[in-house]
């Protein structure tokens, strides 16, 4: 039930074929990593503060798509000459006007595609990179699009957030200011929650509740990659509730 906290073991089986079960070694070190997705709107950044507070490295994609589009970055340089100077602020050219380059690409799939071939190679490098540096207990890679940009490849496990369709969507119009047009478009336009759950190890369902709901549930989780991580414990899937 919602609000309840509760987590289930599901029976042991072995890794999803679309995870890896080797742990990195980068810069020499071995590194491993959790990916956190989940669509738009479904409590991934709450999930992340938590991960944060007990000693983990959280990398965020979304900021990381932010930093290589900064002004007189290479990333702002593809975008204008593909979209032109009309989705940078005042038409300058310079800093990227995100609500203007939101409503063309999610009004249109060839211009969503373009953009994604763009940010794809730019958001992988700077990640690795972010990995290479982390020192925390391990690496949580918060990303929306984890299988989309094939970010899956560089983790070890995977803890998919889902919620229902009209939570996205409302906390996606409280959040970016958007009409519900384009919030539905942009939930429409990512992976479909059932495809995100087949290639998830762990996951849980929740509609927003208050964080100290959802905090005994990620606690639960993360002692558990800790014993996955000192190899005493079964690879088994988590499911449940908040």
């Amino acid at each position: 039930m919602p609000g309840t906290g509760r987590i289930f073991r599901i029976r042991p089986r072995d890794w999803n074929s679309s995870v890896s079960p080797v742990s990195l070694f980068m810069n020499g070190s071995k590194k491993w990593i959790l990916g956190l997705t989940g669509g738009i709107g479904t409590g991934k950044s709450t999930v992340s503060n938590f991960f944060r507070s007990y000693g983990c490295t959280v990398i965020n994609a979304d900021t990381v798509a932010r930093m290589v589009v900064a002004p007189g970055t290479r990333g702002i340089s593809e975008i204008v000459a593909a979209f032109g100077k009309s989705v940078t602020e005042n038409g300058e050219g310079c800093t990227l006007d995100r609500r203007s380059l939101r409503h063309l690409v999610f009004s249109d799939a060839e211009s969503l595609d373009r953009l994604n071939k763009i940010m794809y190679p730019l958001i992988m490098s700077e990640i690795k990179k972010q990995i290479s540096e982390a020192d925390g207990v391990y690496t949580v890679v918060e990303a929306p699009l984890l299988f989309e940009y094939g970010l899956d490849s560089l983790v070890n496990r995977i803890l998919c957030m889902i919620s229902d369709t009209e939570t996205q969507i409302q906390r996606t119009m409280e959040r970016d200011g958007c009409s519900r047009k384009i919030a539905e478009s942009i939930v429409e336009k990512q992976m479909p929650q059932d495809e995100r759950i087949l290639k998830s190890n762990d996951i849980i369902r929740s509609n927003m509740p208050r964080p100290e709901d959802l905090e005994p549930v990620i606690k639960r989780l993360h002692l558990k990659y800790l014993d996955i991580i000192a190899g005493k414990s079964q690879k088994e899937i988590f499911s449940g509730e908040c």
